[in-house]
């Protein structure tokens, strides 16, 4: 070992004792949020947003227009569950209340039909402002504003007044200290001087204060030290009345919102926009259905009259639908009219790496240690992060859940485990007990056997020992006792690799025996002239019955496959494998390693199917030899192709990226718009999903959307126009 290579070891080690001691010290928090970890703006605010740039720029620019905007504005966000539909509505919220103080009312949608009235949204309003540190803020300004009026104009004596109930010195804490003010208003004295002014000067300020002088008078009763903060609360929340204040019916609570936006404004030098998110809309699909989403639009057109704010629904497709069939087609047309629609599609892989690594930096960061660019994501690998994420259907809420609870389970065993390989991520990740394999896998599986690594010689070696070991492991069970022997010679020249035996148990007189020649190159592009003459001295000595290529590279153009005369010998594959039989081939190569057991009956069929080397139709294809005097060269001979429907998670995006695109090409040659059924129904189609399996549908129309949203003049959430 070199001193680079021992240097390398003592740090793995090294790291290995840390994360032993800290990582699995049960006293000290998992690195990922614990479920249910559904960000909400209060209860868990995101602590990042990574990879949605684009996105962010878009929801941030809609709330900051509303800043200066009278006209409200109206964000549909779309996106399939654990997409980050909240994250993204939430942080960008987060940040804009960095520049400008922005009250954020966020609310989970809710199945009841009358929590959608003025009413009942002035309460949650005002609940939720009171719930966070906001109103501190408003409070505050609110009287410093009130106090420069006195102290900046001698209009009836303002200044006179003012000096005569606060000294220079408090007038000076008052508009600088904001600890100051905020202990001061918690005095009974400061609050009744505060009180007096405005009642003493109630006419003169009304041209002043554009705030309704008893809901300003309310309101501070309601958040300050006096005797009658218990009666204004009750008023101010719609319960009780004081002061000429009363919110009985929804018009009276319209009229108080408006008065709650005016004394923002007014507070904060009108830099400043109410923020109401409705998140989850698929809490709305109830039994109530019907009245909830009409209750829901009558709300956001009362809303549609307000001043400075901005609107969210957050929602899946089929949320959003749904609110769509409840509605008349001019009211649909009045939201489409409205608002802004924003479809989320799924992350890269490397944005999910990028997220695990943030969350792992972060826990990391609080013991003073900053792992080496390789160990950055230890305990997992760059690998096992993507086939989480992909093994997950794309949903980054399932996949930050599965790391949360491996370490936890690290932490009960007192072990870790590095998944730095495909294989372990298979192993301790895999969610499903079949074999068919899912579009990262096949991925992987391919690329693990055309590793660089292995020379063309060894790979085919590994292929044909694995053929040879599931035959062989077939022998075993009473339903193939017609597989009679399997001899494999790497080296033969006169026949085949690989020759298996069928129905030698019934005599000679019925052995028939078939050859397979194997060929998997990672470099070549075709099979060389050598490999064919072998071929053709094969069918020349006529060793076998029947013969199989296989092979990853086309055969040599110049080369057609004329049998020699006097050959009895019939072939039957010689086109090249697709990539998805190469997965298949690689499991069967890596199956053992992978799986830590032999493969079950039901496994090596399934996986000899995918390969066109079913037992059973070799042996009706072996009885029937007289009638299979052909030849079959290419697959465009062969029969048309039957519709098969396949699982969902056999496919990708970036499949799907190519159907739509294909879907668009056509599409917006001659028409105006496209709608979200008929896209759905024409790429199910294309993709040949499974009718009963709707889990692609909502990224189907979410990635249709994220294509056409530079080419398209507006969209909606059902209909895209051009």
């Amino acid at each position: 070992m070199t001193l680079e290579e021992l240097k390398i070891a003592e740090e793995n080690k090294d790291w290995l004792k840390k994360c032993t001691t800290i990582l699995l010290d049960p006293k000290n928090e998992n690195p990922f949020p614990k479920p249910p970890f559904a960000t909400n703006f209060y209860n868990n605010p995101p602590s990042f947003c990574h990879g949605r740039d684009e996105y962010i720029f878009q929801v941030s620019n809609e709330i900051n227009d509303s800043i200066n905007a009278i006209q409200p504005k109206l964000i549909r966000i779309m996106g399939k569950q654990g997409i980050g539909k909240s994250t993204l509505i939430c942080w960008c919220a987060q940040k804009l209340n960095e520049v400008y103080p922005v009250p954020i009312i966020y609310m989970e949608t809710s199945g009841q039909a009358d929590d959608f009235n003025m009413r009942s949204l002035y309460r949650q309003i005002l609940s939720k402002i009171e719930k966070t540190e906001f109103i501190d803020k408003l409070i505050l300004n609110s009287i410093k504003q009130f106090i420069k009026i006195f102290n900046n104009e001698d209009i009836n004596n303002f200044q006179k007044q003012l000096l005569e109930e606060f000294s220079e010195e408090e007038i000076s804490n008052i508009l600088e200290d904001d600890d100051y003010l905020l202990k001061a208003i918690n005095e009974a004295s400061f609050n009744e001087k505060l009180i007096e002014l405005l009642n003493k000067n109630a006419i003169t300020l009304k041209k002043k204060i554009p705030v309704n002088l008893s809901y300003l008078l309310i309101f501070w009763k309601a958040h300050i030290q006096n005797p009658e903060a218990l009666e204004a609360s009750n008023a101010l929340g719609g319960t009780g009345t004081h002061g000429g204040v009363s919110i009985e019916t929804d018009n009276d609570a319209s009229k108080y919102l408006d008065e709650i936006i005016e004394l923002l404004r007014w507070s904060f030098d009108e830099k400043t926009a109410m923020v109401i998110i409705f998140d989850h809309l698929e809490a709305g699909v109830s039994q109530q259905k019907e009245e909830v989403f009409l209750n829901l639009f009558s709300l956001l057109l009362n809303l549609r009259q307000k001043k400075y704010m901005t609107l969210v629904l957050t929602g899946t497709l089929d949320a959003y639908v749904a609110f769509d069939e409840v509605l008349q087609e001019d009211q649909r047309l009045q939201l489409d009219n409205w608002s802004k629609t924003i479809a989320l599609t799924n992350m890269n892989p490397n944005d999910i790496i990028e997220i695990v690594n943030m969350y792992l930096t972060k826990f990391w960061s609080n013991f003073e240690e900053k792992p080496s660019p390789k160990n950055a994501l230890f305990p997992f690998g760059i690998n096992s992060v993507k086939y989480v994420y992909e093994n997950h259907g794309q949903d980054l809420r399932k996949t930050i859940k599965q790391f949360y609870f491996l370490i936890e389970k690290y932490k009960k065993d007192k072990k870790v485990e590095y998944i730095d390989s495909f294989e372990k991520a298979f192993q301790i990740f895999r969610q499903r007990d079949d074999i068919l394999l899912s579009f990262i896998e096949k991925k992987e599986l391919k690329s693990k056997l055309l590793d660089n690594k292995i020379t063309d010689s060894l790979r085919t070696t590994q292929v044909e020992k694995a053929i040879c070991i599931f035959f062989d492991m077939l022998r075993d069970y009473p339903e193939y006792e017609y597989i009679s022997n399997i001899e494999y010679n790497k080296d033969a020249i006169d026949c085949p690799n690989i020759i298996i035996e069928f129905f030698g148990n019934e005599g000679l007189y019925r052995i028939k025996t078939m050859g397979l020649e194997t060929k998997i190159s990672k470099n070549s592009n075709l099979i060389t002239k050598e490999d064919i003459k072998k071929v053709y001295h094969i069918l020349q000595n006529n060793s076998v019955d029947y013969m199989n290529l296989i092979t990853n590279i086309p055969l040599h153009l110049n080369i057609s496959f004329d049998l020699p005369e006097g050959s009895k010998i019939t072939i039957g594959r010689i086109d090249p494998l697709n990539d998805e039989e190469l997965a298949y081939l690689s499991f069967m190569v890596y199956f053992k390693k992978i799986n830590n057991r032999k493969p079950r009956i039901e496994e090596i069929e399934f996986i000899l199917n995918k390969l066109d080397l079913s037992p059973i139709k070799l042996k009706e294809k072996l009885n029937n030899l007289a009638m299979l005097k052909q030849i079959l060269t290419t697959n465009q001979e062969s029969s048309l192709p039957v519709f098969t429907p396949i699982k969902s998670f056999e496919i990708g995006p970036e499949i799907i990226k190519i159907e739509i695109e294909k879907f668009l090409e056509e599409k917006v040659k001659n028409n105006k718009k496209i709608s979200y059924s008929s896209t759905i129904k024409t790429i199910r189609e294309a993709l040949k999903l499974d009718n009963n399996d709707k889990r692609w549908d909502e990224d189907i129309w979410s990635i249709t959307m994220d294509i056409t949203k530079d080419r398209s003049t507006k969209q909606t959430p059902k209909t895209i126009y051009f």
